[in-house]
């Protein structure tokens, strides 16, 4: 394990705010971390990330494996928070082993949690996923997953985050350490056509997902939450009264809410998008968190009335 100092001027920054706290953020390379770390410090915390490869950053850097117990513990100690994204996900299957998975994704949260217990951390955000309810649908037509719902995986990675969110709650019993499951919708980086279309299916906004990291670590250390699982994806207005269209072509519902989406959207080379028969609520999230997403459909359609070039290299461009 290599260990690169932080950087002393930070440090002298942080002396004598007590707000500040030191949170470890493992897979800090992936999209969350590396989006996260500047946040975290405007926030006024002080960062400490954590990846298997080096990382070029400006911040107090762990290389470690979350594989490797004695990485984690090394990693953690001192931290007050933290936040676990390390993990193999959902687009890695085709090339992916279920032992990798398993590894990686199970065997890194144990050793996550036996490190915030050694650390006496105050909070554990941990990075779960959509992919909890896969196969989870409601009869006769589209179905609004909520946090209650039965979690049903379809595949190996969601079984490893609903195992994960598990060992949240277990560790939340037994050593009496505060965390959420966020069940983050999808955020890989994408062309700026696919990313809009995206919102429209359980996507979200990466400015939006550090946004709720950040709304869970308030809701943790304040002592407000001990345990909660909260769907973190893009907002969308439709109504149980929507499903029949929304699943037969979902243009014409697009009209109601966002006058003039469909006329726009074929201007620029999309004659249909797919059928959408699933949403998910953002309720929870914004009663107990008072987390609600800013980067939605609506402002995509903004930008792309701003960028006269975009155009949708298929149709439907999504998914």
């Amino acid at each position: 394990m290599v260990l690169i100092p932080v950087r002393q001027a930070f440090r002298n920054a942080m002396a004598g705010k007590g707000a500040g706290m030191r949170v470890l953020v493992t897979g800090a390379g992936g999209t969350l971390g590396l989006a996260l770390a500047p946040a975290l410090e405007q926030a006024g915390h002080e960062p400490v990330l954590q990846d298997v490869r080096d990382l070029d950053t400006a911040y107090e850097f762990a290389r470690g494996d979350v594989r490797v117990a004695e990485d984690v513990r090394a990693a953690a100690r001192g931290a007050d928070v933290i936040v676990h994204a390390a993990a193999i996900h959902g687009i890695h299957l085709a090339d992916h082993s279920t032992r990798d998975f398993y590894d990686l994704n199970l065997t890194g949260t144990l050793n996550v949690w036996e490190a915030a217990v050694d650390a006496g951390v105050r909070a554990v955000v941990f990075s779960s996923t959509m992919g909890v309810y896969k196969t989870h649908s409601a009869p006769g037509g589209r179905s609004a997953l909520r946090e209650d719902v039965p979690l049903r995986p379809g595949d190996v990675y969601g079984w490893t985050k609903l195992a994960g969110e598990e060992l949240c709650q277990l560790y939340g019993r037994t050593h009496g350490i505060p965390s959420v499951g966020l069940r983050f919708g999808m955020f890989v980086p994408e062309p700026f056509f696919r990313y809009g279309i995206r919102l429209l299916y359980g996507g979200v906004d990466t400015h939006d997902v550090v946004r709720s990291v950040l709304s869970s670590i308030d809701a943790l250390t304040s002592g407000e939450l001990r345990w909660g699982a909260f769907n973190v994806e893009s907002a969308v207005p439709f109504q149980e009264a929507d499903a029949v269209q929304l699943a037969r072509d979902p243009l014409p519902v697009l009209d109601t809410y966002y006058p003039g989406a469909s006329h726009l959207l074929r201007e620029r080379g999309v004659d249909s998008l797919a059928p959408i028969t699933v949403t998910y609520p953002m309720d929870h999230a914004r009663q107990v968190l008072g987390f609600e997403p800013q980067c939605n459909f609506e402002q995509w359609l903004d930008e792309l009335r701003s960028r006269p070039e975009e155009r949708a290299d298929t149709s439907p461009p999504w998914p």
